[in-house]
Formats: C-alpha cells, sequence, structure tokens
C-alpha cells in the first residue's frame, strides 16, 4: 500500500468492509473480529494530529503512544501539549512509548519501575491516567519473555504480540503483506503499528521524507527562537535559512 492518507485510508475501508470492529486495549474481546490500531509517535506530533483527525473524519479511534525521552518533542511545551490534547478530544487513546534504553534495566521489575515512573509524569502532562505502554525499538529479551506488568498493558506481551496477528510498518516497509492478510480475513484479531511519520498528502521515498523532515527542523527551530528572543528578525531573517 502507499504510504499516503489516501493509502491508509484504503486500508481503514478494507478493515470496514470486512467487518472488522476498531476496538482498543480493553474492549477487543466484546468482539468476533477486532483490529487494534496504534500509533507510535517518534518524532513529529503534528503528523500524529494528522492522522489523528483523518481517523476522526472517518469515525475511527486508535491509541496514540508517546515519548518522553526524545529530543524531537517536549510533552510539556505548550505547543505540544496542545496537540496531545487535541488527539484526545478527538476520542483517541494515549499511551506511553517507553525508550528502555536510557535506563540500565536489568529485570522485569526494574522495567516495570520506569515505566511506571514516566507513566506517572506523561499522565501528570495530559491529565490522563496511562493505561497502555509500547516500547520504543524493543529488546529481543523484550520480545521474547512475555512481560507483563501489574497496571499497565505491555502492548509487547503475549497476548498482542502472538494472539493478535501482529502488523507494523517500521522503517516504512511491511513485513506482510498487510491488505492481503485482511482480505483473506484468515486472522479475526488484528494488531496494526503505524508510524504516522511515514504518511503524507503524496508518494515520497523514505529518503525525501527524511530530508524534508531535517530541513522543516531549521524551520521549527526559528519560531522557537522568535518566541523566546525580542526582535529576532532584527538578527536573523526565516529568508536566510530557506
Amino acid at each position: 500500500m502507499d504510504f499516503t492518507y489516501v493509502g491508509y485510508l484504503e486500508l481503514i475501508n478494507l478493515l470496514k468492509e470486512k467487518n472488522y470492529q476498531f476496538c482498543n486495549y480493553f474492549n477487543y474481546e466484546d468482539y468476533d473480529k477486532s483490529v487494534i490500531l496504534r500509533h507510535d509517535i517518534d518524532n513529529l506530533l503534528n503528523k500524529a494530529l494528522e492522522m489523528a483527525r483523518l481517523e476522526y473524519e472517518n469515525n475511527i479511534i486508535s491509541t496514540f503512544f508517546v515519548l518522553l525521552s526524545t529530543d524531537f518533542y517536549n510533552v510539556f511545551s505548550k505547543k505540544s501539549n496542545k496537540i496531545l490534547k487535541e488527539i484526545i478530544s478527538l476520542g483517541h487513546h494515549i499511551g506511553l512509548h517507553f525508550d528502555g534504553n536510557k535506563y540500565e534495566i536489568l529485570n522485569a521489575k526494574e522495567l516495570e519501575y520506569w515505566v511506571e515512573r514516566e507513566s506517572e509524569i506523561l499522565g501528570y502532562a495530559i491529565d490522563k491516567e496511562i493505561k497502555v505502554v509500547s516500547m520504543h525499538r524493543p529488546s529481543k529479551w523484550i520480545v521474547e519473555n512475555n512481560i507483563q506488568f501489574e497496571r499497565i498493558i505491555n502492548s509487547y506481551s503475549k497476548k498482542f504480540l502472538l494472539d493478535f496477528k501482529y502488523l507494523s510498518d517500521s522503517r516504512m516497509h511491511w513485513r506482510e503483506d498487510v491488505l492481503g492478510i485482511i482480505v483473506n480475513e484468515k486472522y479475526n484479531r488484528l494488531h496494526i503499528l503505524t508510524h504516522s511519520f511515514w504518511y503524507s498528502h503524496k508518494n515520497e521515498t523514505i529518503n525525501e521524507k527524511l530530508m524534508e523532515f531535517i530541513d522543516n527542523a531549521k524551520i521549527e527551530q526559528y519560531y522557537s527562537l522568535k518566541d523566546n528572543i525580542k526582535d529576532l528578525d532584527e538578527i536573523i531573517c526565516k529568508e536566510d535559512i530557506l
């Protein structure tokens, strides 16, 4: 499928046509055929918001997983916080996207401790209790050991990786034919991970998307400076960095 919004709508409409019910990590057992749509926000919150609006317009609810330990956005900044709260206002759920690589974690108990800590911080930022976690670039140890937590659902536990058919578009590549799998209706439970960063209005290569992201970062930094430095235009103009 194309990594465009039209392509994503094709996936959604196909799921509807095959009578999959769009669920979350708590209510999927209420239906014979269910699909959990999950989005990991690795970098751009505004791209996640575009996806959230698109799904809202098509009566779809999904779960967006948010990183605390990233250099690309700050959940406490006014701009980022406003985006997250708009995603929530559209009816979507927010989970924690947890990067365990920033900690020296030796066992499941330590992992749970840090997941709980970050969940509390994210929940405070958006005024919502965090009940689900997804792992950012999970290790083999996490994937293979069916790790479960007392209070928070681990989307990489056995239930959601093996009892569901798990499909992902990581690095802008579906490892299996996602549309074909939906058409064949072989699986009654689907767990589909997409990254909103990869989707746009036109077809682009992965190189084009990444270069555009890098180029746009200069503009974003300019406006961040403009919000914090008085009369910035007397020092540097936007045209100077284009």
